[in-house]
């Protein structure tokens, strides 16, 4: 098995034609056809059912190109590995963080490895809901941290830590809604936006978010603090990270705010995610063991 048959034969799965294979990775079609005609002789199996139209996917096919991609993710990683050190420098950690999730307990942790590993370079994206998750997917980080959003057996997760959500408003614009009761009822905000941070997967076939009243006028922003710009201008109400808004909490420029059959407050866990297939680095192994055991100790040394 030749890297360049492989190439050959995931072209012809995501191009759905080996003409098009043939044109996207630069080869003959007769080329393409050879290489994936050796696979298939090498393991005495088909891959493709020739009988359609275009190519389909045998089920060994199906399990082959799985495992297929995998390998030439990690021999992506390397070829990239072996350019960086070929010019004598190390490419950076890849992290993606949650916008949700930048609170003391993560950046103290963060803080520690770059006291610790002052060498290792870091790469630090951020994103929201299901962007996070695609992040890795796409191989654009090693690392995420974020909540449980989109995660099945492709990953490996650890708890990090909790945080808080709470629904919040700006007081004047909470003494207009005319709420006599503890809990405000959901017609009574049917008319004030709700301001949410939109999702930044590519293909994601939904919104993503969890805590959305059914009905009633919808805002969205491109991260949490244009979010907080708007609720503090009273020009809506939101969901909001209890850490990115306790200053705010504490003048009384916004307060909490309970809402009759919608989970207004509740504590959201936050994962160290990575892919269970792909290679780590060394840095992103050290990240790893680092971030899973930082203590008590560890805080109170920073």
């Amino acid at each position: 098995m030749k890297l360049d048959q492989l190439r050959a034969f995931i072209a012809v799965v995501e191009t759905g034609s080996f003409r098009s294979a043939a044109d996207s990775i630069h080869k003959t079609q007769p080329g393409i056809s050879a290489a994936v005609k050796a696979l298939e002789e090498q393991y005495g199996i088909l891959l493709f059912d020739r009988n359609s139209y275009r190519p389909t996917l045998t089920a060994e096919g199906h399990a082959f190109f799985q495992q297929s991609k995998k390998l030439m993710s990690q021999v992506l990683q390397l070829e990239n590995l072996g350019h960086d050190l070929a010019q004598g420098t190390e490419a950076p950690l890849q992290l993606c963080l949650s916008q949700m999730a930048l609170d003391d307990d993560c950046m103290l942790r963060i803080k520690a490895f770059q006291l610790q590993y002052a060498d290792i370079a870091l790469d630090i994206t951020t994103d929201h809901l299901y962007g996070v998750q695609e992040k890795l997917a796409k191989n654009k980080c090693e690392i995420a941290i974020g909540p449980r959003y989109g995660l099945d057996d492709r990953h490996a997760f650890i708890e990090l830590n909790k945080i808080t959500m709470m629904a919040v408003i700006n007081p004047d614009l909470l003494a207009t809604l005319n709420a006599n009761d503890a809990k405000i009822k959901q017609q009574s905000l049917y008319s004030i936006p709700q301001i949410l941070v939109t999702n930044t997967a590519e293909n994601a076939s939904e919104n993503g978010h969890q805590y959305v009243l059914p009905t009633g006028k919808r805002w969205y922003v491109n991260d949490f603090q244009a979010k907080k710009a708007i609720l503090l201008h009273g020009l809506g109400w939101a969901r909001m990270p209890k850490h990115c808004i306790q200053s705010e909490l504490n003048n009384g420029q916004l307060v909490p705010m309970e809402v009759e059959n919608f989970t207004s407050q509740n504590q959201l866990p936050i994962f160290m995610i990575r892919l269970r297939h792909q290679t780590q680095s060394y840095q992103a192994n050290i990240f790893w063991e680092m971030m899973k055991n930082f203590s008590n100790v560890t805080r109170t040394d920073l």
